[in-house]
């Protein structure tokens, strides 16, 4: 994740049922989601978060 934590992306790990995916944020409510096996991304979405 921290190779994702570049300025102006936003990246973060996600709460609650979203637990263990993290998001970077593309443009206002837009998010691509993800999770990670190993250093692998895996689950990839695309979706408006809020």
């Amino acid at each position: 994740p921290r190779d994702m934590d570049l300025p102006g992306w936003r990246c973060h790990a996600l709460m609650g049922a979203m637990k263990g995916h993290w998001a970077v944020w593309v443009d206002e409510n837009w998010r691509l989601i993800f999770a990670f096996e190993g250093a692998d991304v895996v689950r990839v979405d695309y979706r408006d978060y809020h």
